[in-house]
């Protein structure tokens, strides 16, 4: 106990850096940006790409945002190919030390994103971010007192003819757990960073299992669901308190927790659990959740990201002009462009969100720049969306494991509607009387959509078609999407999910009739 105490002491006097650094998101943030993109254009001076664009130290933001062009992902592609062709700094005077792989939730391919040592350790910074926060609202954390168990993505090897390692950023982050602290995580490293990730489940399931005591779970909600119900088998247990009675937090990220929460509070039947949100991706990590009694997240301000935001409606008009984020406003929906000390300069980065305060910078994340739908003239969001569900699920007090919908365009003899596909969990509810509870909650959460439904004008009643249990989880897999990072697309406006999904049942009955 005597290493474990001060190893506990150790982190209580470095978490105070962080309280420190917290305190001052709340009283200088513009300083905080303006200095995180002086350390960037001054870690990354003389390369190819800061040449092109005549870059250097001491320049203004403003002069920044002139010379560098907003650039989506494949616009940033020659750059990436000209380093896995052997050319050095041409993102970062840094070497490249591997890829991190991304889903990639609305294309077939996978995205490769550049990672320095940097990187690495800039995401290590958020996770002490994280730590402090938990530490800030419960005091009695034993983080390092007990074992915690993070569920990470893939090491995929080396990319073809090169020495640089393909992995899921958080795969990286459990690789460069400091060796002092590898000894308070499971599962092994080896077993974390698994590329198949069923395979990873059933190994974890076994060495969690005979853990009598975890402090702190992590992870993706969709994904960890799986492991911790295979844990209840393997355990014969009712709920998670029963495996680890000790639990005391779970940090979760990746898709909307509001959807699993029901899940988890089933799960894990304890008053005083803390659930805490992160927001991190390949791209860098980016928010922590500061204060547990709202739903809003904390922009990390000083952790070798600069932020600048377009419009949503304006990016949607093709206008990439970006602000600053001192000129932010509340309630208004933002494309997000970062650029980051890896090497990713005013990059578009796909998700759309929006402040809840500017003093602090806090965001709630509300959907991605290509999950919408507006087939017609609705102007549907997730945030609609997800609204609309738990309202209508708590109604009917059922639980879903997921969904996706798309539109169901017009024709001469049928109108137009939106089509959910939802896997229900457990008993499946009245379709009728469920579609339309949810149909008029989603009038009430966005009025263009109601506009359109007034007497059918444009769209009639939503359509829900149930799918099988396990449903997500095998397409998911059929399309080389497993994983932490693989998600089902929310919204889609196009109808090239939703054929997909149709054909898959139409299969699938014709088989059982076989049988």
């Amino acid at each position: 106990m005597g290493v474990i105490n001060w190893i506990n002491n150790l982190f209580k006097i470095h978490i105070k850096k962080y309280e420190a650094e917290l305190a001052e998101h709340y009283s200088h943030p513009e300083k905080l940006q303006a200095d995180t993109l002086q350390q960037i254009l001054r870690e990354n001076a003389g390369t190819a790409i800061f040449r092109e664009h005549n870059l250097r130290p001491g320049i203004s933001a403003a002069a920044y945002a002139e010379r560098m062009p907003v650039r989506t992902y494949e616009e940033t592609l020659p750059y990436i190919e000209r380093i896995l062709a052997g050319e050095s700094q041409v993102l970062t005077r840094q070497r490249v030390r591997a890829l991190a792989k991304t889903a990639a939730t609305t294309q077939k391919t996978s995205k490769y994103l550049p990672v320095t040592r940097e990187h690495i350790l800039s995401c290590q910074k958020g996770s002490w971010f994280t730590l402090t926060s938990l530490h800030l609202h419960r005091e009695d954390m034993q983080i390092f007192a007990r074992k915690n168990m993070l569920i990470g993505g893939g090491s995929y090897g080396n990319y073809p003819g090169s020495n640089m390692q393909v992995a899921d950023i958080s795969a990286l982050m459990i690789q460069s757990i400091p060796l002092m602290l590898r000894t308070f995580y499971l599962p092994d490293i080896y077993t974390a960073t698994l590329p198949n990730y069923e395979e990873k489940i059933r190994k974890i399931a076994k060495i969690a299992a005979n853990e009598p005591s975890l402090t702190m779970l992590g992870g993706v909600p969709t994904w960890n669901l799986a492991l911790y119900r295979q844990v209840l088998a393997e355990k014969n247990a009712q709920n998670l308190l029963e495996v680890w009675p000790n639990l005391q937090a779970y940090v979760h990220g990746g898709v909307s927790f509001a959807p699993y929460r029901k899940h988890y509070e089933a799960l894990i039947p304890s008053s005083d659990f803390l659930y805490h949100e992160i927001y991190n991706a390949s791209e860098g990590y980016f928010a922590v959740q500061d204060q547990l009694d709202k739903d809003d997240i904390i922009l990390i301000l000083n952790n070798g990201i600069y932020y600048e935001f377009i419009p949503f409606e304006q990016l949607n008009s093709g206008d990439r002009s970006a602000i600053p984020l001192e000129q932010v406003q509340t309630n208004t929906l933002y494309a997000m462009v970062i650029t980051n000390i890896s090497g990713l300069y005013r990059y578009l980065l796909g998700d759309v969100v929006r402040f809840t305060s500017v003093h602090p910078y806090r965001i709630k994340i509300e959907g991605r720049t290509q999950e919408f739908i507006n087939a017609f003239g609705e102007d549907l969001l997730l945030q609609n969306v997800q609204q609309a569900l738990l309202t209508t699920c708590s109604d009917f007090d059922i639980k879903i494991k997921d969904y996706s919908i798309a539109p169901f365009y017009i024709k001469v003899d049928q109108k137009g509607r939106h089509q959910w596909f939802i896997e229900f969990e457990g008993e499946v509810p009245p379709l009728d009387a469920f579609a339309k509870a949810l149909d008029e909650a989603m009038q009430n959460c966005n009025s263009n959509y109601a506009q359109k439904r007034t007497n059918d004008f444009a769209i009639t009643i939503l359509e829900i078609i149930p799918l099988p249990s396990g449903f997500f989880q095998h397409w998911l897999r059929d399309r080389g999407k497993v994983g932490g990072q693989a998600k089902v697309p929310k919204l889609a406006n196009h109808r090239r999910f939703a054929e997909d999904i149709l054909e898959r049942i139409k299969k699938q009955k014709q088989t059982q009739k076989t049988e």
